[in-house]
């Protein structure tokens, strides 16, 4: 998901017995003022699937929630919102990204932007065995050809892979293996 995508995400738009989520709108800022809009293209607008370890994340964040909700009592904003700070308002956009800026250099991990675990996530999904419209699909790009420019680094490293694993089917002088009788296996 995007960042304003994640702060929009509607508790109504959350199924965890169906393991996916429905991104629809989004928080996003004009002169740093939070907007709340629809997602910017129909492509956006999308289902996600959510795995087994994401919907018990996602569990454990909604205990945690109802925690805050119970300790700020006649306090507590209905947002209707599924991630919202301790006190249960809105998160800002950019105080997401500035909260995550704080915890990398805190951690000591090397520079990464937030919006860089979006190719984290395409990555991984072709590491998966994802197709390039299904990694389209679930990162909401208007086209296959956003999605393949964007990460055709991703594409060379998984060609790479499989040019060795092809190269390595190859007899060499010196090499014998059980079953290998000349080029391609045949006789």
């Amino acid at each position: 998901m995007r960042r304003g995508e994640a702060c929009g995400l509607r508790d109504e738009d959350v199924d965890l017995d169906g393991g996916h989520l429905t991104v629809v709108q989004q928080i996003t800022t004009v002169a740093y003022r939070p907007i709340t809009k629809n997602v910017k293209s129909d492509a956006g607008d999308r289902v996600i699937p959510l795995g087994p370890k994401t919907v018990a994340a996602l569990r454990a964040y909604q205990v945690r929630r109802e925690g805050w909700r119970q300790a700020s009592g006649d306090q507590w904003p209905d947002t209707g919102l599924f991630f919202v700070r301790p006190d249960g308002k809105a998160w800002h956009p950019q105080t997401v990204s500035d909260r995550f800026d704080y915890l990398i250099a805190k951690s000591g991990l090397p520079p990464v932007r937030l919006h860089d675990l979006r190719h984290c996530a395409a990555t991984y999904l072709r590491h998966g065995g994802a197709d390039m419209k299904e990694v389209q699909e679930t990162l909401g790009h208007s086209n296959l050809a956003i999605t393949s420019d964007t990460y055709t680094s991703v594409l060379l490293e998984f060609q790479r892979t499989y040019a060795d694993a092809a190269a390595d089917l190859i007899p060499r002088a010196g090499q014998h293996t059980a079953g290998s009788h000349g080029s391609c296996g045949t006789e």
